[in-house]
């Protein structure tokens, strides 16, 4: 991540190292504080698809997320993943 940084972000970044940036996200609404994501990473075919709700944290609101590993669907045998492998969960 390059540029400026903001006051709150010195905590969730605490002690990283940053590589290129490759991924994007996308984060939409879906009403009563909730809400849906992806992120994809440049030119390849696996995703992380999550969903949230925004909570208050010490005052502050703060958007948690559960996800799950996806990809796209190219016909490939139930319980494979993009390489072939056997996939587990």
């Amino acid at each position: 991540m390059t540029g400026h940084r903001n006051a709150g972000e010195q905590d969730l970044f605490h002690d990283l190292q940053f590589g290129r940036e490759v991924y994007d996200v996308e984060i939409q609404g879906i009403g009563n504080g909730q809400f849906i994501g992806l992120v994809k990473e440049d030119g390849g075919p696996c995703r992380i698809a999550f969903r949230g709700n925004t909570v208050v944290r010490d005052g502050r609101r703060v958007a948690l997320a559960r996800g799950s590993a996806a990809w796209i669907d190219r016909g490939l045998l139930t319980g494979t993943n993009d390489t072939g492998e056997e996939t587990s969960g």
